[in-house]
């Protein structure tokens, strides 16, 4: 045989071959290091803390106002434009949420708080207790909210709302410019509007049809009771006549039921007794054999009385 020839030019690249099976998975690694801590996420109000209990404090507004507001929604809506989603505070939840920005040396305003004697079916006003069992006081005082921060003065003389100082809470001549506390504490209320239809408080299906009415324009809603609608700490003012609205109640240590539109505590609920001159007789009757029937209404004032023959709005929360 005779010596090999020089080596030929490589030949073109063949066609890729089929993937062959994985082969077997290494042995794991050695553990890294454990990552920081992270921050834990706020509570949401689906299933986390709500009301007093979980009290936040947003700030005082840096514009100044008078306690004439317009009623208690229009100092909502102010805080709400300066710390979004707050409300103005009231005395128990701002103790509560312990504060650690110091009040302005002339003072804040901030709403009352009252509590529910459950034996002798009082609503006690208190501004110095920092308690869960403490809500927002919503009855029309003028020498406590300056009824319901929409007086200056009245037959009697100034009105008088509460400002929270460095020091305490004290009393303000509601004419007098101030600060508002404004709080961010989740609440499980929710107010979705008043609806634009306007019906009478006397209706064939009762109850139901309220809510029905309230369903038809905002999804999945009801008509508000006295406290709920408060605890929602609403910024809209309500229409000029008032919407409609169910009284709340709560459980007597001593036994019984009794109703309050006055309180805004998380205890309180729904009032559904049959009565001509508080829900229209659970929202059926326009009179009765004593006379008209009346049921209650929501005001920029407050909660007030309406013959139940009124076309009047409903106002409804979630």
């Amino acid at each position: 045989m005779g010596p090999m020839g020089p080596m030929g030019p490589m030949g073109s690249t063949g066609a890729t071959g089929a993937t062959g099976p994985a082969g077997s998975p290494g042995s794991p690694g050695p553990a890294g290091s454990m990552g920081p801590q992270g921050v834990p996420g706020a509570q949401g109000a689906g299933g986390g803390v709500t009301g007093e209990a979980a009290a936040q404090f947003a700030g005082f507004t840096q514009t100044t106002y008078t306690g004439v507001a317009g009623g208690r929604e229009a100092m909502n809506a102010r805080c709400d434009a300066a710390f979004a989603d707050s409300h103005l505070c009231h005395a128990s939840e701002y103790l509560l949420a312990n504060a650690a920005t110091v009040p302005p040396t002339n003072g804040a305003w901030i709403d009352a708080s009252a509590g529910i004697e459950g034996f002798n079916a009082n609503v006690t006003v208190s501004n110095s207790l920092g308690s869960v069992e403490m809500g927002r006081y919503t009855g029309f005082h003028e020498l406590t909210n300056c009824a319901n921060w929409t007086l200056g003065s009245y037959s009697s003389g100034a009105t008088v709302g509460i400002t929270v100082t460095p020091a305490q809470m004290t009393s303000t001549q509601c004419t007098q410019s101030r600060a508002l506390a404004c709080c961010s504490t989740p609440t499980s209320a929710g107010f979705r509007g008043f609806t634009s239809a306007t019906i009478s408080g006397a209706r064939p299906g009762g109850r139901a049809e309220m809510h029905q009415t309230c369903g038809a324009q905002f999804a999945g809603s009801h008509m508000c009771h006295a406290a709920e609608y408060y605890r929602a700490a609403p910024t809209i003012t309500p229409p000029v006549a008032g919407a409609w609205i169910d009284a709340s109640a709560y459980l007597r240590t001593s036994g019984g039921v009794d109703v309050t539109n006055n309180a805004a505590v998380e205890t309180l609920g729904r009032y559904a007794g049959f009565h001509e001159l508080t829900n229209c007789g659970g929202w059926t009757l326009a009179s009765y054999s004593s006379g008209a029937a009346y049921g209650l209404k929501v005001t920029s004032a407050g909660v007030a009385s309406n013959v139940c023959t009124a076309a009047l709005a409903v106002a409804c929360c979630d």
